[in-house]
């Protein structure tokens, strides 16, 4: 099932997608749960009580708050990089300031049908990668973990430790074999590294700060390949233009 929230002090513009959405999941056979916030307040208040989404449709001049400040709040407070938030917006300008949320997409109004299909199809796309796991030994035991809950792998001599959200774990083999098996939303940075684009906190000069505050050195070599990966990051994934 995938949960979405549509968050627009317009009554009206939420209908609208509601509807889309609705006539899209009864059209695809996808079971889709929505919930509509017309307050980004409310909607924070609703995550914060043990609620999650996959996707919000997020409009950013809302009345009490932006749906950027929203939008920061679900990434630096909460640290929650993994929904993905469409921001809507009647006005351009705002790329810049988005980058650090990084949304999947932002729509203009009025809102084209076609955009917002798009937006769930890549939604789907993207959370059914995520949820794809990688497969290593320890000893004699065989283990795997989502994609989605590695933050980044460190070369350790002939081992490769692996950090997660829930903590590290160590197994014989050289992040070359590691990155053949990785989605491409995770970047080498470094001879000793490999991170995981979703959980960088911040890109500055010559190192990464992850979301469990662990700077990350970007080698020489690396640095230009990951300038144009967050470039076309934008263009091909989030069509922001």
């Amino acid at each position: 099932m995938l949960k979405i929230a549509v968050c627009d002090d317009n009554h009206y513009l939420c209908i609208e997608i509601e509807q889309v959405i609705l006539d899209y999941s009864i059209q695809c056979n996808i079971k889709i749960d929505i919930e509509v916030f017309y307050d980004g307040k409310e909607l924070i208040n609703y995550i914060e009580n043990q609620h999650s989404f996959d996707l919000i449709f997020l409009d950013i001049e809302l009345k009490t708050t932006t749906g950027i400040e929203v939008g920061t709040t679900l990434r630096k407070k909460m640290d929650d990089y993994i929904t993905k938030i469409v921001f809507i917006s009647s006005k351009t300008g705002y790329e810049r300031q988005l980058f650090d949320v990084q949304p999947l997409n932002f729509l203009d109004k009025p809102i084209d049908k076609e955009k917002i299909l798009n937006c769930i199809d890549l939604s789907l796309k993207l959370l059914d990668k995520e949820k794809k796991k990688l497969k290593y030994k320890v000893g004699k035991e065989y283990k795997q973990i989502a994609f989605q809950d590695i933050l980044y792998f460190e070369n350790k001599l002939r081992k490769v430790k692996i950090t997660t959200l829930n903590g590290t774990d160590e197994f014989y083999g050289t992040l070359a074999i590691v990155k053949s098996q990785l989605p491409n939303i995770f970047l080498t940075t470094h001879n000793s590294y490999i991170v995981n684009y979703n959980y960088i906190k911040k890109i500055s000069g010559d190192s990464i700060l992850m979301i469990n505050e662990m700077i990350i050195p970007i080698s020489k070599r690396n640095l230009k390949d990951i300038q144009q990966f967050q470039i076309q990051f934008l263009k091909e994934f989030r069509n922001i233009n």
